[in-house]
């Protein structure tokens, strides 16, 4: 029978001997174990060779878990590792301070042999999702700037003395590369970027752009959720009832991962900004830095809107172009410029054609996390009750979307949408 592989290198830090016994008979059939006795061994050991994960007491002497840990979160080699508190301690505000020294998770004494690997696999599981998103990131970055390198050489060799004054071949080499790249990803990500990518280059073209901006706005409309990859991609597919203050936080961080990818690329860092901007609304309320108006940089308010006639299109079944416009003229001047959403009409209509029903009805059913105020319904909303909720042709407010966002998670409605009425 050939031995198991260990994987994973978990360090036990403990004054007495008789826990790091247990905790290592433990854990020792399926992981790599080192020990330490001190706070200062436990650091350079994990400076050495860090560890997959520290089991950490809290009464070490010397110098205590806490100060231990914080120690760790500031070293780039170990901030990244997961710190179990192991401890009998059992004050609440012992759990606190151990959270705000950078623990992760907390064992209490005496331990339990169940708990511990349940414990010790799940934080082990998240770190290897969490370090697997950022190799991903890395990556591409990498990618990146090896593919504007490769073109960068191939047009000085192919363009002429007066086509080298523009990066516009350059830029659209790229996207196109790039493109390639996404086409690799069979998942909703890659289809939305090139999408966006598309509708924001299409509208820049119709507002008769120069044509090397156009195909900036091209490029940062591909990579613009590209700091997902690294930042809590997941959270950005979860309805707003359901994400956690931290994944809030870092959901919100990825427009400006996104735009370090384009640090080091001076002939493109409008477009890192663009990246950056996305999420800025023309009221001021957006993120990452609360900017309004025109302030925004032009192409980043036209892929803002490209990103959201995408997720409108893609939520609904039918009328798709029609839905989506709907929605952003609901959010005219306060999230959109309402000067730029015209010129999104035809070419939405293009992208999202529907063959239009013989009986002309103009109706679509939308999920309730996909609902805002000012939609109309076209058909009388009752729960399995027989209670009617509200009536055709109500006006949403936050009230009534409040009411059936309740509903559905409560499942008392007799379908996962909502019919209402498109406005074309």
């Amino acid at each position: 029978m050939e031995p198991q592989v260990k994987s994973h290198s978990i360090l036990i830090v403990d004054d007495i001997p008789e826990n790091v016994s247990l905790l290592e008979a433990i854990l020792c059939s399926e992981y790599t174990i080192r020990t330490a006795t001190q706070g200062r061994e436990a650091i350079e050991s994990a400076l050495n060779m860090p560890p997959d994960l520290i089991l950490l007491d809290v009464m070490l002497p010397t110098m205590n878990g806490y100060d231990v840990c914080k120690a760790l979160k500031t070293e780039v080699s170990t901030q990244g590792i997961p710190v179990i508190f192991v401890t009998a301690l059992l004050d609440p505000g012992d759990e606190i301070r151990g959270f705000e020294a950078g623990g992760v998770d907390y064992i209490t004494k005496p331990v339990i042999g169940t708990i511990v690997r349940s414990r010790v696999k799940a934080h082990l599981a998240l770190k290897d999702e969490q370090d697997g998103l950022e190799e991903w990131n890395g990556n591409l970055k990498k990618r990146l700037l090896q593919s504007i390198a490769n073109i960068r050489i191939k047009t000085d060799a192919l363009m002429s003395a007066e086509e080298r004054a523009s990066d516009l071949h350059g830029y659209v080499q790229s996207i196109e590369l790039l493109s390639g790249v996404f086409e690799l990803m069979n998942d909703h990500f890659g289809a939305a970027a090139r999408a966006v990518s598309e509708l924001a280059g299409d509208a820049a073209r119709k507002m008769e752009l120069p044509a090397e901006y156009v195909a900036k706005v091209r490029l940062a409309g591909l990579l613009h959720d590209a700091g997902t990859l690294g930042a809590g991609r997941s959270s950005s597919e979860k309805q707003e009832t359901e994400i956690t203050p931290n994944e809030l936080k870092e959901y919100q961080s990825h427009p400006v991962q996104g735009q370090e990818l384009f640090a080091s690329l001076e002939e493109l860092l409008d477009v890192g900004l663009m990246v950056r901007c996305h999420h800025e609304a023309y009221d001021g309320s957006g993120f990452p830095d609360g900017i309004h108006g025109d302030d925004i940089p032009l192409g980043a308010r036209l892929i803002a809107i490209a990103d959201f006639i995408e997720h409108a299109a893609r939520s609904v079944a039918t009328e798709r172009a029609e839905y989506a416009l709907m929605n952003v003229r609901l959010l005219a001047g306060t999230r959109f410029d309402p000067r730029l959403i015209s010129h999104f009409t035809m070419i939405s209509r293009v992208m999202y054609f529907d063959k239009k029903t013989s009986d002309g009805v103009k109706e679509v059913e939308v999920q309730p996390g996909d609902l805002i105020c000012g939609m109309q319904l076209s058909r009388n909303l009752s729960n399995d009750a027989g209670v009617l909720l509200l009536q055709k042709s109500d006006i949403l407010d936050s009230a009534g979307i409040a009411l059936i966002r309740h509903n559905s998670r409560m499942n008392t409605l007799s379908r996962n949408g909502v019919w209402m009425i498109v406005c074309y």
